[in-house]
């Protein structure tokens, strides 16, 4: 026979599951990721809709990775900590060298390429094992460091023809930058010209201090030519972003 108590434990214990089960329920009907899943994953401001084809996209980057290698360029928006990937490539290329990471720092070249992740995730489900994906092609093999893409710039354009930051064209909310080449430099002086672009994680640019004394939003700081000095673009509020609210 159960025990007056244990049922009591196992009634209490359905109630506070059907609660839990009810505000996802209206999480999802109010088109919203449930705090259950919010708690456990990346900082987003996607709605559910957005945000689950986000997750389909960053589970197909790491499963190809897993398969088939490194990818010619890495999509930084589909790491859970972009920073750790960095770190590590930092780390990689001070063994590699038998350097002091301490004095390693990236350079960033900007390469007139623009990828978009959900095309390579198209191509990369048709690509046969070892062969290279058609769109690889455009793009170089560098010695050190790595290709990234997926970042979008606000407040800001990239200028094709003039290899800078440019101003926004109208009625242009968050243009993509091309992939850019981070490259460990030892003893990096960058030229004061170069501006200091920050990027975030997503377009709240808030979050929690880290151990390190920095948002837990916050990427890195990307340097990028311009014409323009950057006391101008910091008036702005010229930032990258590694993915959008939609």
């Amino acid at each position: 026979m159960i025990s007056l108590e244990t049922l009591n434990k196992a009634i209490a214990g359905f109630v506070v599951m059907s609660e839990e089960m009810e505000r996802v329920y209206h999480s999802f009907m109010n088109n919203q990721v449930p705090a259950l899943w919010a708690n456990a994953a990346y900082p987003s401001l996607k709605p559910l809709g957005g945000w689950v084809k986000d997750l389909v996209l960053r589970t197909t980057f790491v499963d190809f990775w897993l398969k088939r290698g490194p990818p010619k360029s890495f999509w930084i928006s589909g790491f859970f900590f972009p920073q750790g990937f960095l770190t590590g490539t930092l780390q990689n290329h001070a063994r590699k060298y038998n350097l002091p990471i301490d004095e390693l720092s990236f350079s960033y070249s900007v390469i007139p390429v623009y990828r978009d992740q959900a095309q390579v995730s198209e191509a990369s489900k048709q690509a046969h094992f070892g062969s290279e994906l058609p769109m690889d092609t455009l793009l170089p093999s560098p010695e050190d460091g790595v290709l990234v893409h997926g970042m979008f710039m606000d407040a800001s354009r990239w200028d094709d023809e003039e290899m800078v930051v440019e101003d926004a064209l109208p009625r242009q909310m968050n243009p993509v930058l091309p992939v850019v080449h981070f490259e460990p430099q030892q003893n990096y002086e960058p030229d004061p010209a170069l501006y200091h672009a920050p990027l975030y994680k997503t377009g709240a640019r808030a979050g929690t201090l880290s151990t390190t004394g920095h948002s837990t939003n916050f990427v890195v700081t990307v340097l990028l030519p311009s014409n323009r000095p950057s006391d101008y673009w910091i008036s702005k509020g010229s930032a990258l972003l590694c993915q959008l609210n939609d």
